[in-house]
């Protein structure tokens, strides 16, 4: 039988596939570095932190003064948050007679900076109250221990008998940023209860007075366990060594 007109003989193309490139080659392009981004440099290294105060250990359980329903003797403490706030520009705090300027003393320890919250903590009986220390919240909990608040250009006590102290003897006791030194004699109103009262100053500051009699008193940090401050309290000394002796409730 003859071939149909027309039916192709021809055989069908092979594709054509890519060489697999060669040992050499391949090494050649893998050589071939990548651009990349330009290195930064590192950022510099935290500042290391201050080393801890060489501050004397507190010699009474300050503590039990913030303690709302703590008991000394026949004395209940009850703490009121003030509404008002001390100011602290500096980072520093001060405190003095408001009538006696020489008496001014500033506190060693930083305290930072901002709007301070301010406590009040008193002494109940059934028939009276005493202003029995005042509190300024400069930090946050929690308090790991308490140190003897020493001032500015002073040595540190050797003992609990050498405790700075800051002399009252107008019945006042005002506490203020310290960054501007002394403001001179500040008024203060007539004695009247346990309540507080803010002080405009001319330079700009505002001074917090206490009402807390005439008397010589030591003031204490609340630190936590990398050495900031808490809070700073003064004592007012309306408690008796007996009352302190009492039990921790």
């Amino acid at each position: 039988m003859g071939k149909t007109k027309g039916a192709s003989t021809a055989r069908p193309k092979k594709l054509a596939t890519a060489k697999p490139a060669k040992p050499a080659a391949r090494a050649a392009k893998a050589a071939v570095p990548k651009p990349t981004a330009p290195a930064l440099p590192l950022p510099p290294a935290p500042p290391a932190p201050p080393p801890p105060r060489d501050e004397l250990i507190a010699p009474r359980d300050i503590g039990r003064l913030l303690r709302y329903g703590e008991r000394f003797g026949p004395h209940r403490i009850d703490v009121r948050m003030l509404p008002l706030q001390l100011p602290v520009a500096s980072g520093s705090l001060a405190v003095f007679d408001p009538g006696v300027p020489k008496s001014w003393r500033v506190f060693d320890r930083p305290a930072g900076t901002g709007q301070f919250r301010v406590m009040l903590a008193i002494a109940r009986t059934d028939d009276k109250e005493r202003l029995a220390a005042i509190v300024i919240h400069v930090g946050r909990p929690p308090i790991a221990k308490w140190t003897v608040a020493h001032y500015q250009g002073q040595k540190k006590p050797r003992s609990p008998d050498q405790l700075p102290r800051c002399p009252v003897t107008t019945g006042w006791l005002a506490l203020l940023d310290g960054g501007r030194g002394a403001p001179g004699a500040v008024a203060v109103p007539e004695r009247g209860g346990i309540a507080p009262v803010e002080c405009p100053l001319i330079d700009g500051r505002r001074a917090l007075a206490l009402p807390c009699g005439d008397g010589d008193y030591a003031a204490y940090w609340a630190v936590d366990a990398a050495d900031k401050p808490i809070c700073l309290v003064v004592d007012f000394d309306v408690l008796t060594q007996k009352d302190w002796k009492s039990k921790p409730t």
